[in-house]
């Protein structure tokens, strides 16, 4: 008996009402400027208010991903896992009930999500595993709901790494997809979509970049910039495609900002300290200024020391010493 009510309940579950989305949209606003403490509040407090919507356990999910990229370390990894595993569970306890939309949603992006991560910890085989599983989730949702923006991020998405597979993944010979109708729901995504918002935009920025469109990436990363000047994700973003359009003069300044702001952090994330000052070194590498780049290239070396905590250091040790040798 005590079953049957459960599932009764999970199948009257409304899974966004205005007290729910109200207090995501507050939680993403931090977590877009990495405030993620304050991020955390927020969401699990809709796991306080809701515990049989998937939607708080996806969230916090997501945040402790976007914790442990920001600051490359895994400390949370466990935790990480034991929400994702919450979100797909109470997702289809819901779908065994009823056909419920924004369930499967959470249940997509629970596979989208963990494919970034894979990708991120370089287990690309569960990345493309994944990433297949979830993407086409997601563009069934899109085909079934037109006016499902939320889903447009991730169906976008998908649509355009697929086309572009052999670009990110060459062993692969696989085709198909349209990098012009990816862009079309990215932009529904930004325009229209309750919680994608700036990720699509974001998005939007990094793909126009990636086709060579320089000047429509630039707008929408200067507006992200604009919107969140605290943000060191949206920065990224701005150094990383100035450095793609080759004005190594402007990515360097940014790359030295990012130092900073990880510098003047009490618990200092050396790898991407490390990283901020292999990028300084390549773009005055590119610039000609042979003894500015290999000071900052000899920086990167001096990180060894906290490379047992942080990995990704000894590979932009490589990189370093390769330039440097390159500059000698």
């Amino acid at each position: 008996m005590i079953a049957v009510f459960l599932c009764f309940c999970v199948s009257l579950l409304d899974l966004n009402p205005s007290e729910i989305e109200h207090l995501i949209k507050a939680g993403l606003e931090h977590a877009y400027v990495e405030g993620f403490d304050s991020a955390r509040f927020y969401f699990e407090e809709v796991v306080r208010e809701q515990p049989l919507n998937p939607t708080g356990y996806f969230f916090c999910a997501a945040l402790i991903q976007l914790k442990m990229m920001d600051e490359c370390r895994l400390d949370e990894e466990k935790m990480y896992y034991e929400m994702m595993r919450k979100t797909v569970r109470l997702a289809e306890d819901i779908l065994s009930e009823e056909d419920d939309r924004w369930a499967r949603f959470y249940l997509a992006n629970s596979y989208i999500y963990q494919a970034v991560y894979k990708g991120w910890r370089k287990d690309y085989f569960e990345t493309f595993k994944l990433g297949i599983k979830g993407g086409r989730m997601m563009q069934e949702l899109v085909r079934e709901d037109s006016l499902f923006f939320d889903a447009y991020l991730a169906a976008g998405t998908f649509e355009y790494f697929w086309a572009r597979a052999s670009r990110y993944l060459p062993f692969l010979n696989i085709g198909g997809g349209d990098v012009q109708s990816a862009l079309r729901k990215l932009h529904l995504a930004a325009d229209k979509s309750r919680y994608s918002g700036p990720t699509a935009r974001n998005s939007l920025a990094f793909i126009y970049g990636e086709e060579g469109e320089y000047e429509k990436a630039a707008a929408i990363v200067e507006s992200l910039r604009a919107e969140y000047p605290a943000s060191k994700t949206f920065l990224w973003s701005e150094a990383d495609l100035e450095f793609k359009r080759r004005d190594y003069r402007s990515a360097a300044d940014l790359y030295e900002d990012l130092y900073q702001r990880y510098d003047a952090l009490a618990n200092k994330n050396y790898a991407n300290l490390a990283q901020c000052r292999l990028y300084v070194g390549k773009c005055l590498a590119e610039l000609g200024e042979k003894d500015g780049a290999r000071a900052h290239l000899k920086e990167v070396i001096r990180f060894k020391e906290h490379s047992g905590r942080y990995p990704q250091i000894k590979e932009y040790m490589r990189e370093a010493y390769t330039l440097l040798n390159r500059l000698l």
